[in-house]
Formats: structure tokens, sequence, C-alpha cells
């Protein structure tokens, strides 16, 4: 048997199954910001969320969560990879975090910014702050948010390449270096 020919098949196998239609529209879909529309949120409330992954990670010499296309990646990720539980979930925490800024504010949600926002977020993600139990539902949210925005800006091409330690091609394997004599205290991109 010809060793090469069979790994060959096994990876062209295991690249067939893995790059299924979804995943590639996944791909394609982060890419044009202009032309996207939403998979899994409204458009106003993918709108919203988007407002609220720019004040997690705003613009600063490095891109922010909007430049990234970070909201794109979130909405096809959550509607391509979790499950309809979980989406509910997340829709239901949407909702009732809505509610709670609205609540907090004396807005309607149409009439919020940035400062109600933030004000929001800074509740529920500060550590120390005592979250009534009737908006347990909107923190939890609030934190599947966050946890989301900083998954994506760590996996994002840009950021890997250009912020994190980098290495396209892995070289040698070194135990127990300093991190800082070795990538300058940058944590390794993936």
């Amino acid at each position: 048997m010809d060793r090469r020919k069979a790994l060959k098949n096994i990876g062209t196998g295991i690249g067939a199954i893995a790059v299924t239609p979804t995943v590639v529209s996944l791909f394609q879909s982060c890419q044009t910001a202009a032309g996207y529309t939403p998979v899994f949120f409204s458009a106003d409330d993918f709108n919203r969320v988007a407002q609220l992954m720019e004040l997690i990670i705003p613009g600063t010499e490095i891109p922010g969560a909007i430049e990234l296309k970070l909201p794109e990646f979130a909405d096809a990720y959550i509607k391509a990879v979790w499950s309809e539980e979980d989406q509910s979930k997340l829709s239901k925490g949407w909702t009732a975090f809505l509610n709670a800024t609205s609540q907090a504010t004396g807005k309607d949600t149409a009439q919020l910014e940035n400062a109600d926002w933030d004000a929001q977020l800074a509740k529920y993600l500060k550590p120390g702050n005592d979250i009534p139990a009737s908006e347990t539902a909107a923190a939890d949210f609030a934190v599947q948010l966050r946890d989301l925005t900083v998954n994506a800006f760590k996996t994002n091409e840009f950021i890997g390449e250009n912020v994190l330690a980098y290495a396209p091609i892995p070289g040698d394997y070194k135990g127990c270096v300093d991190l800082i004599e070795t990538t300058g205290g940058k944590a390794w991109s993936l």
C-alpha cells in the first residue's frame, strides 16, 4: 500500500467533512461587513449587540470589535455552532438584558445610548456588584457576550498575526522558558 496516497486520501476526507457549506458561509460572512445580513439576531438587535461588543473591545491603537468584524462572526457562529437550547437561552438573556437596561434608564430600547449600555455592562461585569435575582438572565447574557467577544477577538486573524505572538511555522520546543524572553510578553496565537 502506498502510504502517501493513503495519507492524502485521509486528509482529503477530513477536509471534505470539516468544510461544510455552513462553515464556508461563516467564513465568507465575516469578510464583508457592508453586505452582511444577520442570521441569528434581527437587524436592530445586531446593531445593538455590535455596540455592546465595541464597548467591550473598543478601538484603540488596535482595531475594535466592529472594525475586526467580531459582531458578524459572533452572529454567524451562534447560528452555525450553538445548539437550539443555547440559542434560546441567549435570546431570553438578550430580552432580559434589554428590559433591565430600559428599566434602569427609564428609556425605550431605541433611545438607549452608549453610556446607558456601558453602565449596564459595568453593573453586570464588574466583580463585587450585587445582582438582583430578577436580573440573573440579563447578567448571564452580559457574561456570555463578553466571553464570546473576547474569544472572537483572540481567534481573529489580524489579532493572531499582528498582536499576539505568532509563528506560522512552529519551531523548536523549549520548555520552562520565560515568556518575556521568548515572545516579549505576548500570549501565543493559535
